[in-house]
């Protein structure tokens, strides 16, 4: 096949990927079926079961982090496999199988089924090139969490959570004050003062 129409199928696969996910730059490879499993490890009767995932798998780059992921295009719905390459990853490759592990241990252990094993070696050759590459040059691959160092509230300021700087430079919180209100209520003397206080005005 000519290099154009090489480039004209992979132009013609990458626009659908792009109006779902704008960021994604480029398809470093493809291929056109799989399907995708994940290992049940807990219950009765472990084991691979189908994750009801068939269809084109694509490795892709994006122009931010995670830069690069794995993305199964389901043609049952619009439930799509999608993970992103981490340096954690480990993967494990048989005869028409490619496994992978992710980072997360909380999340199954997936596995891509190829009815071309031709097609398998491809995407494989690819991705161990890509983790060699995420791996030596450290990149960033996930989104960076952004974090705001908490400033205490100006006076008389309310912060998000309703937090209030008194005069004299005390916090004042909710917790602070439902605490002294339940103490005053458990307060007798407390009580009885406000209930005079009570009959003082209704006789008023």
């Amino acid at each position: 096949m000519a290099a154009r129409e090489v480039d004209q199928r992979l132009r013609g696969m990458l626009e659908p990927l792009q109006q779902q996910d704008p960021d994604i730059s480029q398809i470093v490879t493809y291929s056109k079926f799989v399907v995708a499993y994940f290992l049940q490890q807990d219950g009765q009767s472990p084991g691979w079961r189908k994750a009801n995932i068939e269809g084109p798998v694509y490795l892709v780059r994006r122009k931010t982090v995670p830069l690069y992921q794995i993305i199964v295009k389901n043609q049952f719905s619009t439930s799509d496999l999608i993970d992103n390459l981490h340096p954690e990853w480990e993967l494990d490759c048989q005869k028409n199988y490619i496994f992978y592990k992710i980072e997360d241990p909380s999340k199954q252990i997936r596995g891509l089924w190829f009815h071309n094993d031709a097609e398998r070696v491809k995407i494989e050759n690819m991705l161990e090139q890509t983790m060699e590459e995420i791996r030596n040059k450290g990149m960033d691959v996930q989104p960076p969490t952004k974090q705001v160092a908490a400033q205490p509230p100006r006076l008389g300021e309310s912060a998000a959570n309703g937090d209030t700087q008194s005069a004299d430079g005390v916090l004042v919180t909710k917790e602070g004050v439902r605490s002294a209100l339940h103490a005053m209520a458990d307060d007798d003397a407390f009580l009885e003062t406000i209930m005079q206080k009570l009959k003082l005005k209704s006789g008023a």
